[in-house]
């Protein structure tokens, strides 16, 4: 009997210790918000560059359902704007915002970068291809209740490379029609550094995540009455790696698994409206594997 409890009163710090730590879940709502936002940047780049002066920006709204994990509701937005060069060269700056809201109502995420870049295009045998890089200093914040996780707020970094090869498989009767494919691919990389969690009083260590996605998409340019459109229908796949948080209180360090919320895939139907050197813009709604819906608008503008 004495033994039996004098291992229930050693097992009660261990039990309180397990209750108090953080759900991975909000923690791991960056790596989510550092991928799209990344992903924002490098392809609104890529599509909005031209010779000359440019400006370009997006938007998107959706839902996440991970498996195991509670869904939330995301939005990001970002602007980007530089100069091309003859020689197929594009610096550019841009900036970018993220929020991501858990559906249990207690706890929000939100994540802001400024970038610096470079871009390059090319034509070579009726391929277009082009490629991005880009790093920016990112400003995270975690915001809920003391009794749930707490406020943390902490820099970190982004680096990201986006990929994009354009070709026409089948040349409709006027010069710019028929059907083509495009693939487009990013990796992006945020590490972030150590920080509190002011609810749970303790301290999380830094940390990293990579994200990858592919995109693939079949379109059918057309024009009509003057003006260019290209429905397409698209496929993506997202993957990546996540490090696990490690997270010390009173002495005591505990490792948590986060949530994985890089891996999926979705479908997208979208239109492209105009192009060139004039106004345009692409709408696009989506689908992802689980079912949650999602809807992004891209527009840029050659000066």
């Amino acid at each position: 009997m004495k033994f039996l409890i004098l291992a229930g009163l050693l097992a009660l710090p261990l039990a309180a210790g397990a209750q108090a730590l953080p759900d991975p879940a909000p923690l791991s709502q960056m790596d989510l918000l550092a991928r799209d936002i990344g992903r924002g940047i490098g392809q609104t780049a890529l599509d909005a560059r031209q010779q000359g002066a440019f400006a370009g920006g997006f938007l998107a709204r959706g839902e996440v359902s991970p498996s195991g994990a509670q869904d939330s509701t995301l939005s990001d937005r970002g602007l980007v704007t530089g100069w091309g060069f003859a020689n197929g060269v594009t610096p550019f700056i841009g900036y970018a915002q993220g929020r991501s809201e858990l559906e249990d109502d207690l706890h929000e995420a939100r994540i802001r970068s400024y970038f610096l870049g470079a871009a390059y295009a090319g034509q070579r045998a009726g391929l277009h291809y082009g490629a991005a890089v880009f790093a920016g200093r990112t400003h995270n914040k975690l915001s809920s209740p003391g009794f749930a996780t707490g406020s943390a707020d902490h820099d970190g970094r982004l680096l990201g490379l986006s990929l994009r090869a354009d070709r026409m498989l089948r040349q409709g009767m006027t010069p710019g029609t028929g059907l083509d494919l495009r693939v487009a691919a990013d990796v992006i990389h945020h590490q972030t550094r150590d920080y509190a969690l002011n609810g749970l009083q303790g301290r999380v260590d830094d940390r990293a995540s990579t994200a990858t996605a592919l995109h693939v998409e079949l379109g059918a340019p057309m024009r009509h009455h003057g003006l260019a459109l290209r429905p397409y229908a698209a496929w993506e796949a997202f993957g990546g790696q996540q490090d696990s948080f490690d997270y010390a209180k009173d002495g005591l360090s505990r490792r948590v698994e986060a949530t994985d919320l890089l891996s999926g895939h979705r479908l997208a139907l979208g239109l492209d409206l105009g192009g060139g050197a004039h106004p345009a813009a692409r709408i696009e709604a989506r689908q992802d594997s689980g079912g949650a819906l999602g809807l992004a608008v891209m527009a840029r503008y050659g000066f």
